[in-house]
């Protein structure tokens, strides 16, 4: 009997002891589930966006018997591809950020960085997505302003009537310093020329002291003053851009370059002529059959008209003396004391040229016809005098600031601070008439025509807007703010103004320079 309960004792103590030897402490495993956040991804594996509009991610967050007041949210964008320096963007729950990172090349993405930090338990979750960055910024307005008066950043404008097939208005501010690490431009921007460096699309543009190149792809910085010449200068003075086929035409340092940049990336040495370029040139920029005289200009320093006949070196690119004509409507002889105010060339192929007497401060403007290059070694036939206007009797002419010539109407625009005045010049006696006044308080900064680049002729036969010549560009300033203003232009030969349907933009700094890109 004691043998049987010493058994059944044993046998007790035996299944007690492995009972407690198998059960394990599972407060620390799954079984036992922690209050967590899932964040929900189908469908959001990665992201792409146009560069300067607003990323959106709503994550789908399935809390799970969580706080939301104990939440805390942190959202991180690396600062270039596969970097691993993050910037903080965001400490919502949801983002909203507009990214004004550059465009990011075929292959390279950024990373999008999630964290969700519950504050109750120290518990940290974390989620990342793929982001592409595309280029956006099309063809349009590149409008230079500045906030300091020092240096310059540079926005951007689309709409209908400067952006082919676009239907819509967008507004793009200071890209330029937001794509080269916050820095602007030093100095002040008085124009902008559109051109083809190699295969790739950019922008170059002057200051007083500096010509730059921007990449149209990202806006970045491409290159500045020594990075452009093939030939360093111990200073940079430059005056004018502009462009002909198959060349873009730098003055600078009162020399003139021309340069075919799709081709040779930089610019040449200048022409080596004694003459002192200005700034301002007729240059013609048209293929016609025969082919035109390319630039004439008048010269300041030996007070005559100067003209070159070709940019190529199998043609006449010298720069020649105009010569005299008795008995014409004027004498290029007689034009003496004269300073360079504006010039163009009209669809017609007439040099134009307005120049402000030095002595009585009196506006004159001088035509001539185009002339005619020669094949080569025969010189060519130099342009000759039309016709000639005296402005003496233009309304608030002395308080003229801005002249703009119409390539395809006998007209021109002249611009006081406030008011824009218009020259008819379709007969031998001009007549002067007010065809626009900026609001109370507005100061005009700038005024010219609407032209796409490349217009009229870039050799890719493409169809180009028909608002080329029909709108003047103004940009106007006031208090702290800078606006552009698209001006249509109606009834040809008359040149008035269709104030109801003019565009405003606004939002910018003091507008220096507006210029078109492709």
């Amino acid at each position: 009997m004691k043998k049987i309960n010493l058994y059944i004792i044993s046998l007790i103590t035996i299944i007690i002891c492995t009972t407690t030897a198998c059960f394990n402490d599972d407060s620390m495993l799954d079984v036992n589930k922690i209050p967590g956040v899932v964040i929900d991804t189908t469908g959001n594996s990665q992201y792409d966006v146009f560069q300067f509009e607003r990323l959106k991610i709503i994550p789908n967050l399935i809390d799970e018997d969580l706080v939301e007041e104990q939440l805390r949210y942190e959202w991180r964008i690396n600062l270039a591809p596969n970097d691993t320096l993050y910037e903080l963007i965001s400490e919502d729950r949801n983002l909203d950020y507009e990214v004004r990172l550059k465009p990011t090349t075929s292959g390279t993405t950024h990373q999008i960085f999630y964290k969700v930090i519950d504050t109750g338990s120290g518990l940290e979750y974390i989620m990342a997505w793929p982001l592409t960055i595309k280029n956006n910024i099309g063809e349009g307005l590149v409008i230079a302003n500045t906030i300091d008066g020092n240096s310059t950043d540079i926005s951007h404008i689309m709409s209908a009537e400067v952006t082919p097939n676009f239907n819509k208005i967008e507004v793009k501010y200071n890209i330029y310093s937001a794509v080269n690490g916050g820095n602007t431009i030093d100095g002040l921007v008085k124009q902008f020329q559109y051109a083809k460096v190699g295969r790739d699309d950019a922008l170059l543009g002057i200051t007083d002291n500096s010509l730059i190149k921007i990449n149209l792809l990202d806006y970045s910085l491409g290159g500045k003053n020594d990075d452009l010449f093939f030939s360093a200068k111990s200073n940079y003075q430059p005056q004018l851009l502009s462009d002909i086929p198959q060349s873009t035409v730098y003055v600078g340092n009162g020399k003139l370059t021309g340069s075919y940049l799709a081709a040779f990336q930089k610019f040449g040495i200048p022409y080596d002529f004694s003459y002192v370029v200005p700034n301002h040139l007729a240059i013609n920029g048209f293929t016609y059959s025969p082919l035109p005289i390319r630039i004439q200009f008048y010269d300041e320093v030996n007070q005559h008209f100067v003209y070159q006949p070709s940019f190529n070196s199998f043609g006449d690119d010298d720069m020649h003396k105009t010569p005299g004509a008795s008995g014409a409507a004027f004498d290029p002889l007689d034009v003496k004391n004269k300073i360079n105010i504006a010039a163009n060339v009209s669809t017609t192929g007439d040099f134009r040229h307005l120049l402000k007497d030095k002595s009585s401060g009196n506006l004159n403007l001088y035509i001539f016809d185009g002339g005619v290059e020669q094949p080569y070694p025969d010189p060519a036939t130099p342009p000759a005098p039309k016709a000639s206007y005296s402005l003496s009797n233009a309304p608030e002419i002395n308080n003229a600031t801005k002249f703009v010539l119409l390539q395809d109407q006998r007209v021109l625009y002249y611009a006081t601070n406030t008011k824009i005045y218009a020259m008819l010049y379709s007969t031998s006696i001009p007549s002067f008439e007010l065809r626009y006044t900026v609001e109370a308080g507005e100061e005009i900064t700038t005024m010219q025509i609407y032209k796409q680049a490349g217009f009229p002729y870039d050799g890719t036969g493409r169809t180009y807007l028909n608002t080329n010549n029909k709108q003047l560009i103004i940009s106007t300033f006031e208090g702290t703010e800078g606006k552009v203003s698209l001006l249509p232009i109606i009834n040809s030969g008359l040149a008035n103004i269709d104030t109801p349907n003019i565009k405003t933009f606004e939002g910018f700094g003091r507008i220096t320079a507006i210029g078109t890109q492709k």
